[in-house]
Parts: structure tokens; sequence; C-alpha cells
């Protein structure tokens, strides 16, 4: 990151969302194009069930930036990271991956091993923010079909799950991690630097 995006980062409160952050996540999401919009009930869930592994970046009191993220119940060590939002005016100086950093460094993704997302075929920008997060930490990244919950469905699949591992606190997990998704016959490569 260069020195210009370290001192506008230095103006960012980054912290857990709270169920009164509720109404300024809707109107960030209404700016960005790309994301749903979520219903009331799927915003109390993000700033209040999913708050300790949530994260919301404030300047001057204005959301500015969201990650959404939960530990799903049969996957304890994984941060399933949902969505990832960043305001207009901060786009291109990193606050996505500065939120992301952070919140991997917190006591509720401390026993997490690795990070997992749904990313659209063509969303270059959550390609490139994940790729750049998974070289800092020294991680590897791959990525494999999201499965079509209809079983006769024929279309090609539109999104792929991108595995992340191993996050800085569980390093000794790789093996597992790597023999687990070696395992997964929906497993494609992505670009070269992508595990295959």
């Amino acid at each position: 990151m260069n020195a210009r995006n370290d001192l506008l980062l230095d103006k960012i409160e980054l912290r857990h969302p709270l169920p009164t952050d509720g109404d300024d996540l809707d109107r960030l999401l209404a700016t960005t194009p790309l994301l749903d919009g979520n219903s009331v009930q799927c915003t109390l869930l993000q700033c209040s069930h999913f708050a300790k592994t949530s994260a919301a970046a404030f300047v001057d009191d204005d959301l500015v930036g969201f990650v959404s993220a939960y530990c799903p119940p049969s996957e304890p060590h994984t941060l399933f990271v949902w969505q990832v939002v960043v305001a207009q005016h901060w786009r291109e100086h990193g606050l996505g991956k500065h939120m992301l950093h952070w919140l991997i460094d917190q006591p509720y993704s401390s026993h997490c091993s690795r990070m997992v997302t749904a990313i659209a075929i063509k969303n270059t920008v959550s390609w490139s923010l994940f790729d750049s997060f998974a070289r800092d930490i020294g991680a590897i990244p791959i990525k494999s079909f999201v499965t079509s919950m209809d079983r006769n469905q024929r279309r090609a699949p539109k999104e792929y799950l991108l595995r992340i591992a191993p996050l800085p606190n569980c390093p000794e997990l790789v093996g597992d991690h790597l023999d687990d998704l070696r395992a997964n016959p929906s497993h494609v490569p992505a670009m070269r630097r992508w595990l295959d």
C-alpha cells in the first residue's frame, strides 16, 4: 500500500457493527449497484447476530465501509465473508483489504483457519481484493464452482467459492486445508497463481 493510502486509512475508525448501524448500512449498499440490497431482517442479522465477525468503517461518524462475515455452524473454523462494501469516494484506497486484515485480527476470528467467500465470475474488483489479501498473508487461494441448489439445473455457474488459507492465526492447519480442497471434485483452476 502506498503512503497516500496509509494516511487516508489513518482517518478510519474500525469497529464491530451495532444494531443501530442498520440504516447506514442500507444506505451504503444502495450506492453499490453490484451488490444485492438486503432485507431489514438480513441487516439486523449482520449488525447484531454476526457483529463480532463483521467490520464497520467510519470517518467522522459516517459509515464508509462494511464487511459482513460469519462462521457457519457446520464449519466453525471458517470465516465466510458474505459482503464487502466500500463507499464510492473510498474505493481504490485499500479500505476493503484493510477491513479484512482488521477482521482476522479480532478475538472472535482467532480460531478461524480459512476465509471463504463467493465471487461472481466477472467481478474483477472482488477477485483483485481477495487475491491481494491472500498475497499479503502468504496464503493459498483456491476456487471451486458454487454448487447449484437445483440438482437439475444445466446452466453454467455464475459464481465461484474462493477459499484462502491458512489465515495467519492458524498456519499449522494448511495441510488439512489442501487435502480437503484437492478432494473436492468441483475444483477448477482460476489463473496461474491459484492452486490447481
